[in-house]
This record gives C-alpha cells, sequence and structure tokens, in this order.
C-alpha cells in the first residue's frame, strides 16, 4: 500500500497550480555515478548491479545516460567537493548502511553523511547539476510515518534536486532490486514508481517476508519529490524545481 502526503506552505493550494504546462529539460547526455559505503560487500553488489547497466550509453526517451563514477564514498564526495561528484552526476546511486536523513560511507572510520547538513544539491547557478539521488540502506529517507515535520530537514539539499528515493524503514539489501530497477528505468518508467515496483517484486522470491523490525522484507520504500516533479522519468523531465519544502511531497509503502 501507498501513502502519500503534500506539504503546504500558509493555506496555498498548490493543486491550483496543475493546469500550467510544465516546461522540460533539453535532450542530451546525462552521467550516472556509483557510491559504495566501505562496510561490506553486499553494497558493492547493490551499487554495481545498478550502474552495470550503464556501462555503455542507453538511450531512454530523449535523453542518453552512462556511468561515468563508480567509487567508495567518502563524505567530501556529497559535502565539500560535491560538485565534482555527486552533484556532478544527473542521477546518483548509493548503497550502505543508513538511518534517519543518513548515510554511512565508511564503517571502520565511523564516516557518513547527514543529509540535513549537506550543500544545496541540483543548484545550476553552483554548479549543480543532481537531479535523482538513489539510496538503498535503512531507514535514510525518512518520511511521514516517522516525523511530522519531515520536509523541514530536506530544504537545504533540494535546491534544485527532483527526487530523493529509498527506504524509510529497515532495509534487506543484496538482492535483485538494483538491476530490476536500472531495466525499469532504461524502459523510462517514473523514477519513484520504478523503484517502489521493483522493491515490492522482489517480496516475490523469498520465502520470509518478514525484516526483524516487523517490515515486510525487503523494506518499505519511501521517495521525496516536489508536485512539478512527481512524473519524472529519465527520458523526460520536469525543469528544476525553485527549491525549498515549498510544494514538496512524500510517498511511501505501508
Amino acid at each position: 500500500m501507498f501513502g502519500n502526503q503534500k506539504k503546504i506552505i500558509s493555506g496555498l493550494c498548490l493543486l491550483s497550480l496543475t493546469a500550467i504546462s510544465v516546461p522540460y529539460a533539453v535532450a542530451g547526455d546525462r552521467e550516472i555515478g556509483g557510491y559504495v559505503d566501505r562496510a561490506e560487500s553486499r553494497f558493492v553488489r547493490n551499487v554495481w548491479n545498478f550502474v552495470k547497466n550503464f556501462q555503455a550509453w542507453q538511450a531512454v526517451g530523449g535523453n542518453r545516460y552512462k556511468q561515468s563514477q563508480y567509487y567508495y564514498a567518502e563524505p567530501f564526495m556529497f559535502d565539500n567537493s560535491h560538485q565534482n561528484y555527486v552533484d556532478f552526476m544527473d542521477l546518483a546511486y548509493v548503497a550502505g548502511h543508513g538511518n534517519n536523513y543518513y548515510i554511512q560511507t565508511n564503517q571502520s572510520a565511523g564516516q557518513g553523511v547527514d543529509l540535513r547538513t549537506v550543500p544545496a544539491y541540483g543548484d545550476l547557478s553552483h554548479s549543480g547539476d543532481l537531479e535523482f539521488m538513489i539510496i538503498e540502506s535503512c531507514y535514510t529517507v525518512t518520511s511521514a510515518p516517522e516525523a511530522a515535520d519531515w520536509w523541514t530537514p530536506y530544504s537545504g539539499m533540494f535546491q534544485g534536486l527532483h527526487q530523493l528515493v529509498g527506504f524509510h524503514t529497515l532495509s534487506n539489501s543484496d538482492n535483485g532490486i538494483p538491476n530490476n530497477y536500472a531495466n525499469k528505468l532504461k524502459a523510462n518508467g517514473g523514477v519513484w514508481q520504478s523503484w517502489f515496483a521493483a522493491v515490492n517484486e522482489e517480496r516475490y522470491w523469498i520465502a520470509n517476508p518478514t525484516n526483524s523490525d516487523g517490515s515486510p522484507y525487503p523494506g518499505l520504500a519511501s521517495a521525496i519529490m516536489y508536485n512539478s516533479t512527481e512524473n519524472d522519468r529519465l527520458g523526460a523531465y520536469a525543469a528544476d524545481p525553485a527549491g525549498g519544502t515549498v510544494g514538496m511531497k512524500t510517498w511511501w509503502q505501508y
């Protein structure tokens, strides 16, 4: 089952804007990056099973996508050098241990990244290019069931970023989700919709349907986006949103 919630500021009904046509980005070549928590080999497999689908140029709609970065994650890739790493990509796929608003980068060093304090992502005025961030980890994409004010912590990072996709519960990785998801994206499926479908389909391949926290295996998906970017796909997506929390919404599985 899915739930969703919109963030509406000062009583402004944002649905009144739905009759306005949304301009779409210019067609062209796009870049994909993969970033792995230096913790367990399964995280390497998760990222590889996604980016391997983009080793050669893949035409999706009017755009082409290819993997151009594949690294063990470091905090500087998300923070002070983000414009050379995750924010230089159009899509970033990350796998590792996580917690609310948090993704680990190096287990032995105790390093990680707090999404509440990262720089603005996708801000073209500051050379940011990121449109979509996918994080395969536990709890990172905190949503309405976990926080009454779920939107405020995302206000800093969403400054042109279109969608953040992942899990809002314990996740159980090392599975077929990344490969399945990549194939759905290459078929021009919706970015968050394809993730939710890939997560659901993984449930059919296992015998034990429950994680240790009681959530269905392999976890419950969640996504943060805007009204204007809700139906984005790799082949065609909306113009960069203004940033901040106005018009922000969340979807989650339950």
